[in-house]
C-alpha cells in the first residue's frame, strides 16, 4: 500500500515538468496528456487511503478491512497453509568390515612370512656357531653322567623291595574301592543316558517351531550378508576387470589422461591400491584392512622367522657340538655314578610298591557297587532327555536355516554382484586416473665386469624397470637391499627418481661390494622397492660367491698376530678373537704370513700368526 506523503510530496515536482512540457511547443502535447493521467490517478489513490480508518500505534498505516468468513465454515477464519516438514534424520547404517579386516589379514601374512623367512635364516645362521658349542658342552655332561648313573644303579635294592611291598598294599586298596564305585556308576550313567537320548532327539528333529526358527533366521540372513557379498564380489571383479585392461592397454593411454584431467578436482582417492581394487574406502573398512594386516603380519612374519632360523641354526651348529661334547663327557660320568647308587634304592622301591598296589587294586576295583550303579542310571537318564531333544532340535533349525538361505541368496546375489561390478570399474578408473601405481619388472642383480662370477672384492649390480601405469607421476622410490649371509657392504639409502605417469624408467645402481675375505658359498640378496611407504615390488636372488684368495680363520680369542715367525723376542702386532679372517699372503716353516682383510678391524697391515691356531677357509 502507497503512503499519502508520497502523492504530496510528488506534486511540486509533476507541476513544474507540466510547465517545461508546454515550453518546448506542440511536439509534447502528447507527453503532456500522459502526465496529466498520472497526476490523476495519484490524487485518486489519495484520497481512497484518507477514507480508511487508521491503526492508532502505527498512523502510516490503515488498518485492513477483515476478511469475510468461509462458505464452509462461517464462525472460523480460513488457515493459511502449512508448509511441508522435512523427514527426521536417520542414523548412518554401520559398515560391515568383515572383509576388508579379512583382506588385510591374508595381505599382512604374505609380507610377514617373506620379511620373517629373510631376516630369521640370517639370525639362525649366526646363533647355531655361538650355541652348537655350549649345548655339546651341556648334552655331554648329561650323558656322561648318565652313564655313571646306570652302572651304580644296581648297588643297593634290597631295602627299597622290603618298603615299597608295604606301602603299595595300603594305596591299592583305598584307590582301587574308589574305582570300583565310580566304575559302576559311570557305567549305569552311560546305559540310562544313551537309550533316554536316542528317543528325545527323534522328538526333537520332528519339531515343526524349530525347523521354522531356522528357516526365517536363514532368508534374513542370507538377505543381509549375500547382497553384502555379491556386491564386494561384484566390485573386486570389475576392478580387477578394469585394472587389468589399464595395465594392458599401457601405455597408450595418454588421451584417456587429457580427457580425466577435468575430473581430478574431485579429490585424489588417497589409499593403497590393494584397498582400493578390494572396494575399501570407507574409513572403517581401511581402519579394519589395517588392522587385519597388522595381525596378519605379525603372526606369519614370527612363524617364517622360527623356520628359517632353525634351518641357518642347524647349518653351522652341528660340528661344534660334536668337539665340545666329547670333552665334558668323561668328566661327568664320575659324577653320574654316585646318583646312580641313590637312584637305585628308589626305584627298587617303586617296583615293589607298584606290584603291590596293583594286585590290590585289581581286587577292589572289579567288586560289583549296585547302589552306585543304579544312582548313575537314573542321572544318566535326566540328562540323556534333555540333551537328546534339544540336539534333535538344533538339527531341525540347521536344516531350515541352510534351505532358508540357499533360497534368499539366490535371489539377491546376482543383482548385488551386477551392481557391485559396475561400482568395481568406475573406482579403478578414478583410481588410476588420481594417482601413480608403480610395478617393478625385471629385477636382477648382477657382477660388475658382467663375466657371470660374483667375485671376492667386486662389485655388484642391481638392474629393474620401473614402469607407472597411473597418470600422475610417481615420487622417489626407496630401494632396500638385504644378504642373508652378509660378507658384503651394501649402499644406504639407495633410490631412483619418480616415473612420471603412463611412462616408464630404467635403474641401474651399485648396491655394493663383496668382502676381499667372502666364504665362497651361496648367498641370497633380496631387494624391495618403496614408493611412498608402500611396497610396489621385490626380488630375491641366490648367487654364488667365489674367493681365489687364501682365507684364514682364527679359532680362539686372543690369538696374537707376530711381528716375525718366531717366539722369542719378537713383538705381538694385534690380537684377533675366534671367527676373525685374514688374507694368507705366505709361509714360513709353521707360521702363515697374514695381511687384515679390507674389512677387518685395527690398525695393523700384515704379520704372522701360528697355523695351528688358525683354520682354512
Amino acid at each position: 500500500m502507497k503512503k499519502p506523503f508520497h502523492v504530496v510530496s510528488m506534486l511540486p515536482s509533476l507541476l513544474i515538468a507540466s510547465t517545461v512540457i508546454l515550453a518546448a511547443g506542440d511536439s509534447s502535447v502528447k507527453e503532456l496528456s500522459d502526465v496529466g493521467e498520472s497526476v490523476r490517478e495519484m490524487l485518486q489513490e489519495q484520497k481512497d487511503v484518507q477514507g480508511k480508518p487508521v491503526r492508532p500505534d502505527r498512523p502510516d498505516h490503515p488498518v485492513k478491512p477483515p476478511k469475510p468468513p468461509r462458505p464452509d465454515n462461517p464462525n472460523q477464519p480460513p488457515k493459511p497453509p502449512q508448509p511441508p516438514q522435512p523427514p527426521p534424520p536417520q542414523p548412518p547404517k554401520p559398515v560391515d568390515t568383515t572383509h576388508a579386516y579379512n583382506a588385510g589379514v591374508r595381505d599382512g601374512s604374505a609380507n610377514g612370512e617373506r620379511e620373517g623367512r629373510r631376516e630369521g635364516y640370517s639370525e639362525g645362521v649366526n646363533d647355531g656357531e655361538r650355541e652348537g658349542r655350549r649345548n655339546g658342552i651341556n648334552d655331554g655332561e648329561r650323558n656322561g653322567r648318565q652313564a655313571g648313573y646306570n652302572d651304580g644303579y644296581t648297588v643297593d635294592q634290597s631295602a627299597g623291595t622290603h618298603q615299597g611291598n608295604s606301602d603299595g598294599r595300603n594305596a591299592g586298596i583305598s584307590n582301587g574301592t574308589a574305582a570300583g564305585e565310580r566304575r559302576c556308576y559311570d557305567e549305569g550313567y552311560s546305559n540310562g543316558y544313551n537309550s533316554a537320548y536316542a528317543e528325545a532327539r527323534q522328538l526333537g528333529l520332528q519339531d515343526a517351531a524349530s525347523y521354522s526358527s531356522g528357516y526365517s533366521k536363514g532368508q534374513a540372513d542370507a538377505s543381509v550378508m549375500e547382497t553384502e557379498s555379491g556386491r564386494k564380489a561384484g566390485y573386486q571383479a570389475g576392478f580387477s576387470q578394469r585394472e587389468n585392461e589399464l595395465q594392458t592397454s599401457f601405455p597408450d593411454m595418454i588421451a584417456m589422461a587429457r580427457g580425466m584431467d577435468k575430473d581430478l578436482a574431485r579429490g585424489f582417492i588417497d589409499l593403497p591400491i590393494d584397498l582400493a581394487r578390494n572396494g575399501y574406502t570407507t574409513p572403517e573398512e581401511r581402519q579394519a584392512y589395517e588392522r587385519g594386516y597388522r595381525e596378519g603380519y605379525q603372526r606369519s612374519y614370527r612363524r617364517a622367522y622360527d623356520d628359517a632360523k632353525r634351518q641357518g641354526y642347524n647349518e653351522r651348529y652341528h660340528n661344534a657340538y660334536r668337539r665340545a661334547y666329547e670333552n665334558q663327557y668323561s668328566i661327568s660320568y664320575r659324577n653320574g655314578y654316585i646318583d646312580g647308587k641313590d637312584e637305585g634304592y628308589k626305584a627298587a622301591y617303586r617296583t615293589a610298591y607298584n606290584s603291590a598296589y596293583a594286585m590290590a587294586y585289581a581286587e577292589y576295583s572289579n567288586r560289583e557297587y549296585a547302589d552306585k550303579r543304579a544312582q548313575g542310571l537314573e542321572n544318566g537318564r535326566a540328562t540323556g532327555r534333555a540333551e537328546g531333544f534339544e540336539a534333535g532340535c538344533a538339527e531341525q533349525r540347521k536344516r531350515g536355516y541352510n534351505e532358508g538361505y540357499q533360497e534368499k541368496a539366490a535371489e539377491v546375489y546376482p543383482a548385488a554382484f551386477e551392481a557391485g561390478k559396475l561400482s568395481g570399474i568406475a573406482a579403478a578408473e578414478r583410481f588410476y586416473a588420481e594417482n601413480a601405481v608403480v610395478r617393478v619388472f625385471g629385477a636382477a642383480f648382477y657382477d660388475e665386469n658382467n663375466n657371470g662370477r660374483f667375485e671376492a672384492g667386486e662389485n655388484v649390480m642391481l638392474r629393474a624397470e620401473l614402469r607407472n601405469f597411473g597418470m600422475r607421476p610417481s615420487e622417489t622410490v626407496a630401494i632396500t637391499v638385504r644378504s642373508e649371509r652378509g660378507e658384503i657392504t651394501l649402499v644406504p639409502d639407495l633410490h631412483a627418481q619418480g616415473v612420471g605417469g603412463r611412462s616408464s624408467a630404467v635403474v641401474d645402481l651399485n648396491i655394493g661390494r663383496i668382502y676381499d675375505i667372502a666364504a665362497p658359498e651361496q648367498d641370497a640378496l633380496t631387494v624391495t622397492f618403496t614408493e611412498k611407504g608402500r611396497q610396489i615390488g621385490d626380488h630375491r636372488q641366490l648367487y654364488v660367491r667365489t674367493n681365489p684368495n687364501r682365507v684364514a680363520v682364527i679359532n680362539k680369542d686372543d690369538t696374537a698376530i707376530k711381528e716375525k715367525a718366531g717366539w722369542l723376542f719378537v713383538g705381538t702386532v694385534t690380537k684377533l678373537n675366534a671367527g676373525e679372517k685374514v688374507l694368507i699372503t705366505g709361509e714360513k716353516d709353521d707360521w702363515y704370513k697374514v695381511r687384515r682383510s679390507e674389512f677387518g678391524s685395527g690398525s695393523w697391515t700384515e704379520g704372522f700368526v701360528k697355523k695351528g691356531k688358525v683354520s682354512l677357509q
